[in-house]
């Protein structure tokens, strides 16, 4: 069994540095947007909303946001965050959420690859489909297999300088540790992430997080097993078209 080191403080407080892309955070701030016009009170369910920093956008547009996450240090983040009093914050899972309060749930940061088994990911499913309205969406993005992400995973490849929260910079990589490609459900591959901090100190080493790559095909399978209709697909945060070398898998679909 693999060790997140996501519920250490040090940890989830530079998360937010390393991870400042705006691509996604714009992508479902306008899929917000769009679904939410002419309906009163939209809400939003994030799960596994990390440090909440895409909540809170969220809220500070006018939106009932729900985030839900293990990491009880990243939802610190969460909470203490100018505009964390703006949504509400469980920690849990999606099975500690109640019954429909969302007429969007989210699944940001690829959080839908950290479900490795068909049980883990079918759970999930069906209960965001018990936390939706009638007739509300979920979305989520999946790391495309055909792109092969995780041969970038190197040192090389990803190490950046960050300026951190206190002050200094931070340093941190990516190392890919282990693939196997011929599991039945998808590719599954477990790194680690190495953070240096301005003191000198690290972490990381101890810790490693495994990531499920599934196949477009079992992806709408599982929805379409869950009781979701599928409206849009696209390979990118344009919304361009899936194709086999598309960096992500980005659906949306309707609750039937």
């Amino acid at each position: 069994m693999t060790k997140s080191g996501y519920d250490e403080p040090r940890v989830a407080q530079v998360y937010d540095a390393e991870n400042s892309g705006r691509w996604d955070f714009d992508f479902y701030l306008a899929l917000a947007e769009e679904l939410s016009e002419g309906v009163d009170d939209f809400a939003v369910l994030d799960i596994g909303c990390g440090t909440g920093a895409l909540g809170v956008e969220l809220a500070q547009a006018g939106y009932q946001v729900t985030g839900v996450d293990p990491a009880e240090a990243m939802l610190v983040t969460a909470r203490t965050r100018p505009g964390g009093h703006l949504a509400t914050w469980i920690h849990g899972y999606a099975n500690d959420v109640p019954d429909a309060i969302a007429d969007l749930v989210i699944m940001t940061g690829h959080v839908a690859q950290y479900f490795i088994t068909d049980d883990a990911w079918d759970e999930v499913l069906q209960h965001a489909h018990r936390a939706l309205r009638p007739g509300g969406r979920i979305a989520f993005e999946s790391r495309n297999p055909g792109n092969r992400a995780w041969e970038r995973w190197t040192r090389d490849n990803t190490f950046g300088t960050y300026p951190h929260p206190d002050g200094g910079e931070f340093t941190s990589w990516v190392e890919s540790l282990q693939v196997n490609e011929e599991a039945p459900e998808g590719v599954i591959e477990t790194h680690r992430g190495i953070t240096v901090y301005p003191d000198g100190t690290r972490s990381g080493d101890e810790t490693s997080e495994t990531l499920i790559f599934r196949p477009m095909d079992r992806l709408t399978s599982s929805l379409d097993t869950a009781g979701f209709t599928i409206e849009h697909s696209y390979g990118d945060w344009s919304r361009g078209p899936v194709t086999e070398a598309s960096v992500e898998h980005i659906l949306i679909a309707r609750r039937d």
